[in-house]
């Protein structure tokens, strides 16, 4: 089957910065939330990797550590009395996942090699 908009094909780069950046306001955002909490480290880790993230600095790398964050993050917040979104985690997972496969994309200080 043909597609319906054919020259929105030729943007395809542009959809990893748009989960790029996406996936770092909410990486910075919980690492905000996270700072008021014990484990301010935990808080600090996040930060840092949602702004590699979002320079597309060492893209594959902070994705590997986002995503090893998002599952401590949804085992501790499930063991203390907190209830986690577990659909929100497994959403982060996910879009993390797909920048680890398709690269930073557009705007990017990663080059494929």
């Amino acid at each position: 089957m043909l597609s319906i908009f054919p020259d929105l094909l030729t943007f395809g780069l542009l959809s990893p910065l748009i989960l790029r950046i996406a996936i770092s306001i909410i990486g910075i955002k919980y690492g905000f939330l996270r700072f008021k909490k014990p484990m301010k480290w935990f808080s600090i880790l996040y930060i840092v990797t949602s702004i590699f993230i979002f320079i597309g600095l060492y893209t594959q790398i902070a994705v590997l550590i986002g995503i090893a964050l998002a599952k401590i993050d949804f085992y501790i917040n499930k063991n203390n009395a907190e209830k986690p979104n577990i659909y929100i985690y497994s959403l982060i997972i996910m879009v993390l996942l797909s920048l680890l496969f398709t690269g930073p994309g557009f705007l990017a200080f990663d080059l494929p090699l």
